[in-house]
């Protein structure tokens, strides 16, 4: 049985056409762009402040985790995702994120392997950033508590800046 799946772009020419998309908004010339590419560059600024700390959280609680969220979750890139890789880097993606099925029958996020995720923080979907589970957050409650506030700080700011980045492209696009 072939269930529909609610993750957008899974085929190849879905995914080339949002690329194509991007393209075509960038044709319509850099002096409209440039919003874009400083919102894109505010996002990977912020990312990269919490990609450290964010490192360090997972090192500590993940790998004694037996309900890896990277596993159990449904990950992809989303607009606001690809806007921001393509317009902070002048890259976009190869293909969307899948999930793919181990020897053992489980399944798991495509880009997780034994040493952690492929991708770089500033490469992930943003809810990879932005979940802290129960554990994480405990942790650093008993911890790290301005950490904790340190990080709820920066993933509004993100969270914000991404909004913006999608409201200024579709300005741009119409």
């Amino acid at each position: 049985m072939n269930m529909r799946s609610d993750i957008p772009w899974q085929m190849a020419e879905d995914w080339n056409q949002v690329l194509l998309s991007f393209k075509a908004v960038e044709n319509k010339g850099k002096d409209k762009l440039t919003e874009l590419f400083c919102i894109a560059k505010k996002i990977q600024k912020n990312y990269e402040i919490i990609s450290e700390p964010m490192e360090s959280l997972c090192a500590c609680t993940c790998v004694n985790c037996e309900d890896i969220c990277c596993m159990r979750a449904t990950i992809w890139f989303d607009f606001k995702d690809l806007l921001y890789i393509y317009f902070a880097t002048g890259k976009f993606p190869e293909s969307q994120i899948k999930k793919i099925t181990l020897k053992n029958q489980i399944k798991t996020c495509g880009c997780l392997t034994q040493k952690g995720c492929i991708l770089s923080r500033t490469e992930r979907p943003f809810v990879c950033t932005w979940y802290l589970c129960p554990t994480q957050k405990e942790y650093l409650k008993q911890y790290y508590p301005e950490r904790l506030l340190a990080f709820e700080q920066t993933l509004l700011t993100i969270k914000g800046l991404r909004n913006q980045i999608e409201e200024e492209f579709i300005c741009i696009s119409f």
